[in-house]
């Protein structure tokens, strides 16, 4: 139960944050910061044990990041096509493979998919803002689950020094 009212006020606080910071920077995709703000809170939140959610934000800001990175010089470079970012996507994951990041940067390819995507459906939009909003927006996200996890810890420690099991 406590999991579940964490991940709802998590998910409540990412959409906002998350949809807020992209509507002042550019309105147009700011449901989709409000999405990726949501889907990182609930991936760092699927793990019970705060070191283990901190090993798995790193990963998703990592992922995130080089998926981003990746994302801007391809779009600098090209325009978006579908064969263009199957190409992207098995360059990162190479880099990916070189770099030792665990699933071969799973996450990276994801924001590189996502960011090639909107870039094509929002004619105009700067690479680099395009790319430092989905990085900061799954930034929010990790944040929050880290804090509700972090949250949840401290809870059930207290409630363990209350209810002491007896012999």
């Amino acid at each position: 139960m406590m999991q579940a009212c964490a991940k709802s006020i998590g998910v409540l606080l990412s959409y906002f944050l998350g949809s807020f910071l992209t509507f002042h920077l550019h309105e147009k995709t700011g449901y989709i910061g409000a999405m990726l703000a949501c889907t990182s809170c609930i991936v760092v939140l699927q793990i019970g044990s705060l070191q283990d959610s901190l090993k798995l934000a790193w990963l998703r800001v990592i992922g995130t990041f080089l998926g981003a990175v990746m994302a801007i010089i391809y779009l600098l470079l090209f325009p978006f096509s579908v064969f263009g970012m199957i190409i992207a996507i098995f360059i990162l994951d190479l880099i990916c493979m070189m770099l030792r990041v665990p699933d071969n940067g799973k996450v990276a390819s994801i924001t590189l998919v996502v960011i090639l995507i909107v870039s094509h459906y929002t004619a105009g939009l700067n690479p680099f803002l395009n790319g430092a909003l989905r990085f900061f927006e799954a930034a929010v996200g990790t944040s929050i689950g880290i804090v509700m996890v972090w949250l949840m810890s401290l809870i059930l420690r207290e409630k363990a020094k209350s209810n002491p099991k007896s012999t």
